[in-house]
C-alpha cells in the first residue's frame, strides 16, 4: 500500500512474495476449516513451501549490499573449510574417547534390577558418543 499497487506489480520478487503469502493463508484457513476431503487438497499447497525458501533467501542478497555484511559474508566464506576441518578433527577425538570409555566402563557397574540405568553411560555406542560429547 505504501508504493501503489503499480509499483508493486512492476517487481517480480513482490508478485512471487504476494502469491505465496496468499497460498500460504488459503492453506491455513483450507486447514483450519477442515479443508473438505482431508489432507489430499492440501497436498497441492505442500509445494508451496519451496517458495517460501525463495523468499527467505531474498534477505540474502540484500545483506550482500551492505559493506560491512559483505565483509562478514567473506570472512565466514574464507573461514568454511578451516571449520569443517576443526570440526571433523572434533567428532574424530570424540569418537576416540568414546571407544576408551566403552572399553574401560562398558559392563563394570551393575545398577542392580530395582535401579534404572543412568542418562549418561557406556553401554551401548550411541549413548556412550552422545555421553562424551
Amino acid at each position: 500500500m505504501a508504493i501503489g499497487v503499480k509499483k508493486y506489480v512492476a517487481n517480480p520478487m513482490n508478485c512471487l512474495d504476494g502469491g505465496v503469502v496468499m497460498l500460504s493463508i488459503v492453506e491455513i484457513l483450507m486447514a483450519a476449516l477442515g479443508g473438505g476431503g482431508g489432507a489430499g487438497n492440501l497436498q497441492a499447497f505442500r509445494t508451496v513451501r519451496v517458495f517460501r525458501t525463495f523468499r527467505v533467501l531474498r534477505v540474502t542478497r540484500v545483506l550482500r549490499a551492505l559493506k560491512s555484511m559483505a565483509m562478514v559474508i567473506g570472512v565466514i566464506q574464507r573461514s568454511l573449510m578451516d571449520f569443517i576441518l576443526i570440526t571433523i578433527l572434533m567428532f574424530v577425538f570424540i569418537f576416540i574417547y568414546t571407544l576408551l570409555g566403552r572399553q574401560i566402563y562398558q559392563g563394570k557397574y551393575d545398577f542392580g534390577a530395582d535401579e534404572e540405568l543412568p542418562r549418561a553411560n557406556y553401554e551401548t555406542f550411541m549413548v556412550a558418543f552422545i555421553t562424551v560429547f
